[in-house]
């Protein structure tokens, strides 16, 4: 094994500044879970200078659950190149996807309180009946999915758009006063000359020619 694994004291682990993994937390709770359970045994590890690594999630925890040392991976043997390497590797290949039938399998006959490391809900999907889930729910590309609602929805709109509807409802009152009457009817005889359309279709052209030019 290259390097050496030291006890250090919790404070003289140094994060690295530009660690582009995101620790949340709530995993951090998740890994602090775990090291109270199962107890520690994967090291801090840490370049020549003592800074992190693998393992920022971990120092996290250690702080939270007040652990005054931990152990440490120091890679003496590293370049800064490797090391720079290695650290963007590592947050990598931690991205990965989990056979949940397997596991559905692993967690069957396991009697172990898993509840603080694992989600509730993550819980509750991985150990149900999978031939229960409703696969239609599932899409094979999301965009297509997308495309299609929104033009189901334009579909929709356009046909709502294209309905009658009372023009008292419209307007948000059902009466005038007679002598209002005889001017409102001098104006749709103007504006039905003016755009030469019925008075519906000529009232709406005249609103919108005077909402665009507002």
């Amino acid at each position: 094994m290259k390097g050496r694994i030291e006890l250090w004291p919790i404070g003289s682990i140094k994060p690295y500044d530009l660690n582009a993994k995101i620790h949340d937390e709530a995993q951090v709770t998740r890994i602090a879970k775990s090291i109270t359970d199962f107890g520690w045994d994967q090291p801090i590890v840490v370049d020549r200078h003592g800074v992190i690594i693998k393992g920022h999630g971990r120092r996290l925890a250690a702080i939270k659950l007040g652990m005054p040392k931990v152990p440490v991976w120091v890679r003496d043997d590293l370049t800064d190149e490797q090391v720079r390497a290695s650290r963007l590797a590592d947050n990598r290949v931690a991205v990965g996807n989990i056979d949940t039938t397997l596991l559905q399998k692993e967690l069957a006959d396991l009697n172990f309180d898993l509840t603080g490391i694992f989600d509730a809900r993550e819980l509750d999907f991985v150990v149900a009946d999978l031939a229960t889930v409703n696969h239609d729910a599932f899409v094979d590309d999301i965009d297509v999915e997308v495309a299609k609602q929104a033009q189901e929805t334009a579909v929709k709109v356009d046909a709502t758009d294209n309905q009658d509807v009372k023009i008292d409802k419209a307007f948000g009152f059902k009466t005038v006063k007679v002598r209002d009457e005889r001017t409102i009817a001098r104006f749709m005889a103007t504006i039905e000359a003016q755009f030469n359309l019925p008075a519906a279709d000529a009232f709406v052209a005249f609103a919108k020619s005077h909402l665009e030019t507002a």
